[in-house]
């Protein structure tokens, strides 16, 4: 079936041929009007052109080459037209931008579109008399330099006034003013001379009034901290700040002076650490750094001055204080080396700060220690020794002692043992005798005690380092004045010495011998002469005494002495300085041991 008959069909495209026919001539008739058009603005373009009238030129020839109807050839002339049309582009995106940054208060954009009209301005001077009256022109219509005028002008009274505010008000935290008159260009103080030497003396008021006032009311680092802050702000936007630096030395010299005049240490520290904070803004030549240098020194010959006269805890203090401004490790290593050595008791509470110890004796070079500290806890029953070995390191021994702990003493045993490695003796009330006895050793390499012997009986002494009389000992020996031998097992029964008639009427009281054991001990004993002749064995004939570390009975106890067998150095109070293994220690023989 057919839809269209070939009359039909013919019709329509008959129809469709006439509408192209239609829309063609539109089109020529339309391009035939615009180049007509297009033509008409060239010559009234021209023709401005040779009038000299650039703006009317080239707003024409503007309109013109919009026209893409037809083309036209290049001439001089029209090529200076689109070079002015570009000018005039440029000074139009530039009158916006810097519109809407005056609006918004930017002063950062403000000024980037006060230098590139600046800019656009000298280069269009370069290029031509005609490029250059045509910029000028096209900036009037826009009144581009009234607008950088009226908010420069207002910008600069607003600073200044922000200034005197800030002034009467003593606030001094908003300092944006500082940005605001830097931004601003030379022409609007009269060039750039000018305006340096008014934003100085400016600037200069402001600080001084500030120091002032900050001073009286703020500390001494949030004056510094202020200063420093400003001295940024005027190094950012390229101001000498001399003038800043010097008002910072006098202000920080006074106040540190005074505190070297009232000896307040504390307050020097923080204020010579908070000043060399600011060291990178500080002349290299610094009165105030070479002051604070100077003062450290003196203090430092202040502390070793006190190292020097024993007084450890001032000098402590004051390397304490300093180690916030200088290195004094090695200084502090130093002054806890020699105040171990004159007070080794100080070994005690370092290695043992929750106790709260008895210093029983402190000495030097004993068991391979350079210095040691034994101390004693009766509430807990356990012995404490703190020490230095042979290599410095720290080395500390606790041993719990099962014996009465009110009744214990403690002492270094002369005869036992040997002069490196003599043993420490404990005597203590016993249970089936009158005393129960122990004697230890210490042992650094294994941080222990080594008992060397536990044993019960009514009294004993040493005769050779290796050899002791016991008084009736519990188990071996019981009942007599035995002897024994210290071996490396512990204590060895060797002989009888002299019997002990213990249900004798006329036996001695505890601890003592009769005159009969004496006897027969001296017999046995040869030519060896004793200061204790005709004496018991278990009761010293001389007196022993404490050997404290300085002149009084607050110092720590650091060993003992017989009677007579020490040398006098000098005389205080009542006590005596004596040497002592080395050392120095002092007694006091008036007082009963």
């Amino acid at each position: 079936m057919k839809l269209f008959s070939p009359y039909q069909r013919s019709f329509w495209v008959r129809n469709i041929l006439l509408v192209l026919v239609i829309i063609a001539l539109i089109g020529t008739a339309y391009k035939l009007a615009r180049s007509y058009q297009k033509t008409v603005l060239l010559g009234q373009a021209k023709a401005h052109f040779e009038a000299q009238n650039l703006v009317l030129a080239e707003a024409a020839f503007s309109h013109a080459d919009a026209i893409q109807a037809i083309r036209t050839e290049d001439e001089p002339w029209s090529q200076l037209l689109l070079r002015l049309g570009t000018v005039r582009h440029e000074l139009e995106s530039l009158a916006l931008n810097a519109r809407l940054a005056m609006e918004q208060n930017e002063a950062d954009q403000t000024l980037a579109a006060y230098q590139n009209y600046h800019s656009l301005q000298q280069q269009a001077q370069r290029e031509n008399e005609q490029v250059a009256a045509f910029f000028q022109q096209i900036a009037q219509n826009l009144a581009i330099e009234n607008q950088f005028g009226m908010y420069y002008q207002q910008a600069m009274k607003e600073a200044k006034d922000q200034v005197q505010a800030s002034l009467d008000q003593k606030k001094y935290r908003d300092q944006t003013f500082i940005h605001t008159l830097a931004t601003i260009p030379d022409e609007y103080y009269g060039g750039k001379e000018k305006k340096q030497n008014e934003l100085e003396a400016l600037f200069l008021q402001y600080e001084r009034n500030k120091l002032r006032d900050l001073a009286q009311a703020g500390t001494f680092a949030e004056v510094v901290g202020s200063l420093a802050n400003s001295h940024g702000l005027y190094e950012k936007e390229g101001f000498p700040t001399e003038w800043l630096v010097s008002l910072l030395e006098r202000y920080a010299k006074e106040e540190i002076n005074q505190t070297i005049r009232e000896q307040d240490l504390a307050e020097f520290v923080n204020r010579a650490k908070t000043y060399r904070e600011q060291k990178s803004i500080l002349p290299s030549r610094s009165d105030v750094l070479a002051l604070i240098d100077r003062q450290i020194e003196t203090l430092f010959q202040q502390a070793d001055q006190f190292v020097r006269s024993n007084r450890f805890e001032k000098a402590l203090g004051l390397y304490q204080e300093l180690s916030r401004l200088e290195d004094t490790s090695a200084r502090l290593t130093e002054l806890e080396k020699r105040w171990i050595a004159y007070d080794p008791s100080r070994l005690l509470q370092a290695q043992f700060p929750d106790k709260t110890l008895d210093t029983l004796m402190t000495g030097v070079d004993h068991w391979g220690a350079q210095v040691y500290a034994i101390g004693w806890d009766e509430s807990d029953g356990v012995l404490y020794m703190a020490a230095l070995d042979e290599d410095g390191a720290a080395v500390k021994l606790e041993q719990a002692l099962s014996l009465n702990r009110k009744s214990a003493i403690f002492s270094l045993s002369d005869t036992l043992g040997s002069e490196e490695s003599p043993i420490i003796t404990v005597e203590a009330a016993g249970k089936e005798r009158t005393y129960a006895y122990l004697g230890l050793v210490p042992d650094l390499s294994r941080k222990m005690f080594v008992k060397r012997w536990d044993l019960e009986a009514d009294g004993w002494e040493a005769i050779q380092p290796d050899q002791i009389l016991v008084k009736n000992p519990v188990g071996e020996g019981e009942h007599e004045i035995a002897r024994f031998s210290l071996e490396k097992s512990g204590l060895v029964y060797t002989e009888k010495w002299a019997d002990y008639l213990v249900d004798s009427e006329d036996q001695d009281e505890p601890g003592q011998m009769d005159e009969q054991d004496s006897e027969n001990i001296q017999a046995e004993e040869g030519q060896q002469k004793d200061p204790n002749d005709g004496k018991p064995a278990d009761i010293p004939a001389l007196r022993t005494y404490d050997v404290y570390a300085g002149p009084g009975d607050t110092y720590a106890i650091i060993g003992r002495v017989v009677e007579e067998g020490y040398q006098v150095i000098a005389k205080e109070n009542g006590w005596l300085q004596i040497d002592f293994d080395g050392t120095q220690g002092w007694i006091r023989p008036s007082v009963e041991p």
